[in-house]
C-alpha cells in the first residue's frame, strides 16, 4: 500500500461528550484532566442508495476552525465514555489527518474509502516480524 502511515493507532480514542458530540482524538490523562490533541468531530450521515438505506461516517474539525490550538484540556465530568478506536476507524482518522494537515480539504466519507486497502494494511500490521515459529 502506498504512503503507509506511521502513527500509533493504539492511542486513538473515541470520546462521547455530554453535549452529544462524538470526537476521535489522541488522549492522555494528567492531573485528573483529559488532554486531547488533533480532535475531529464524528458525523454519521444516513443516505438512500439503490441498495437501500446506508450510513456514512464523516470527520470534520472540532474547534480548529476557531483556533490555531492543537491540544485541549477537557474536564472528565463532561465525558460520558472513552473507548479505543477500532483499527479501521484509526486508519480512516490517520488518512483524514494527513489530508487536513497537508491542506487538502475534500475528504471522502468512510464508505467511499477502498475497504480492501484498509484490510491489506491491517493484515500487514498483523504479520510476524520473523519467520520463527514458537
Amino acid at each position: 500500500m502506498k504512503g503507509k502511515t506511521t502513527m500509533n493507532t493504539d492511542t486513538y480514542k473515541i470520546i462521547k461528550l455530554i453535549s452529544g458530540e462524538n470526537i476521535i482524538c489522541e488522549l492522555t490523562e494528567e492531573n485528573g484532566k483529559y488532554e486531547i490533541s488533533r480532535p475531529l468531530l464524528m458525523h454519521v450521515q444516513p443516505s438512500i442508495r439503490n441498495a437501500g438505506m446506508t450510513e456514512s461516517l464523516m470527520f470534520s474539525r472540532w474547534v480548529q476552525p476557531f483556533t490555531e490550538q492543537k491540544s485541549f484540556e477537557i474536564d472528565p465530568k463532561h465525558v460520558i465514555i472513552v473507548l479505543p478506536a477500532s483499527p479501521g476507524i484509526s486508519i480512516y482518522y490517520e488518512n483524514v489527518m494527513i489530508k487536513l494537515e497537508g491542506g487538502i480539504e475534500k475528504i471522502l466519507p468512510m464508505d467511499d474509502i477502498n475497504q480492501e486497502e484498509i484490510y491489506d494494511e491491517l493484515l500487514e500490521d498483523l504479520e510476524p516480524e520473523t519467520n520463527t515459529v514458537h
